[in-house]
């Protein structure tokens, strides 16, 4: 255990900025029992005190499908007083609950509680990190074994904010001042986005002044990342997969997804009416910079830090110092894709070029 997740487990306190004396709620929904050991003993070597939420995947649906609705329903109860202790929050994550299989009723009562929690969370602006944790479970979902997916994300994980500073700051300052950004997908589809006065992110995997402006913080980390005018989107996006639905082509109109066409487009048109706001708009965009993921794995989290790798994203953006407010907030990576940025080329066929 110690040697595969030690500096692992470093980097995490060190990306979630654990001061001692800290209460930290660690969120775990992967099951590495391995590695969570490794990191509660890293933030007690900190000072820090854990306080561990066990809730992998399969916990989750029984306890949807077995607990009483009316405790589902006051299911933060309790949860609200520490929500309101934490200093920080660490996610780890292995894979997400099908909600599909889920008691819809139940679920949405829980949903409903954890929602509450959130908005605690969120006014007091708790730093959080996620981390992505390979499982077997995932690894299975993609077709490879957990070997070879942590083969693929541990060194990823385990790279430092040090090791990142040069790339960020190289292609941070190639879009610094720039306007339009043109992503080409699919070799025949083009999108047009206005960044106008909005600021440039990073997510180097550290918890710092970057905060303030909106950033958030993952493991593995690498990219730049902005939101874009939310009325000003034109064009057309060629996306390999969304959710269930495959070749799909997201037309933009004024700012907002005017006609989509896919394999199983109704999957994505259900997911736009279960959500409130403005789901169809542009959150953000990005460019993914971890110098040791160099293909797409189909993991989101992992593969929006692909070096080269252009993502976008769907919904809310207000925390980020956009304009958008939905209940939605997903990302998708763009496989192969280009960028350029006021006619300079940034990222071509998903390889960096500055």
């Amino acid at each position: 255990m110690e040697t595969l997740w030690q500096p692992i487990a470093q980097r995490i306190v060190q990306g979630l900025g654990v001061a001692p004396g800290e209460l930290i709620q660690v969120r775990d929904s992967a099951g590495r029992f391995d590695a969570l050991l490794e990191i509660l003993l890293a933030i007690e070597c900190a000072g820090a005190t854990p306080q561990p939420q066990l809730t992998p995947v399969a916990y989750l649906q029984r306890l949807w499908s077995a607990a009483p609705r009316s405790y589902l329903a006051d299911w933060d109860r309790h949860r609200q007083a520490w929500a309101r202790q934490f200093d920080r929050v660490l996610v780890l994550g292995g894979i997400s609950a099908d909600f599909g299989a889920s008691d819809e009723a139940a679920f949405a009562v829980w949903r409903q509680a954890v929602h509450r929690l959130s908005a605690i969370e969120e006014a007091r602006s708790l730093p959080v990190l996620v981390v992505a944790l390979p499982t077997e479970a995932r690894a299975a979902q993609l077709g490879i074994s957990l070997p070879a997916l942590e083969q693929i994300v541990l060194p990823a994980l385990a790279l430092s904010a040090a090791q990142l500073a040069a790339t960020i700051r190289r292609v941070q300052d190639a879009v610094a001042d720039c306007q339009t950004l043109i992503v080409q997908t699919g070799g025949q589809h083009e999108l047009r986005l206005e960044r106008g006065q909005r600021l440039w992110l990073c997510d180097d995997g550290l918890i710092d002044d970057d905060r303030a402006r909106g950033g958030v913080s993952n493991l593995p980390a690498g990219s730049i990342y902005t939101t874009v005018l939310e009325h000003a989107t034109e064009g057309r996006l060629w996306l390999p997969q969304a959710g269930d639905a495959t070749d799909v082509v997201l037309s933009f109109e004024a700012g907002r997804i005017a006609q989509i066409t896919a394999q199983h487009v109704e999957t994505l048109h259900a997911l736009f009416e279960r959500h409130t706001g403005e789901p169809r708009r542009v959150g953000h965009i990005g460019i993914g910079l971890n110098p040791h993921l160099d293909r797409l794995i189909g993991w989101t989290l992992v593969d929006e830090h692909v070096e080269g790798c252009l993502f976008i994203s769907l919904g809310e953006n207000r925390y980020m110092g956009g304009q958008n407010e939905s209940s939605l907030n997903v990302d998708y990576a763009i496989p192969a894709a280009t960028l350029i940025a006021d006619g300079r080329m940034i990222v071509a066929a998903g390889k960096l070029v500055v």
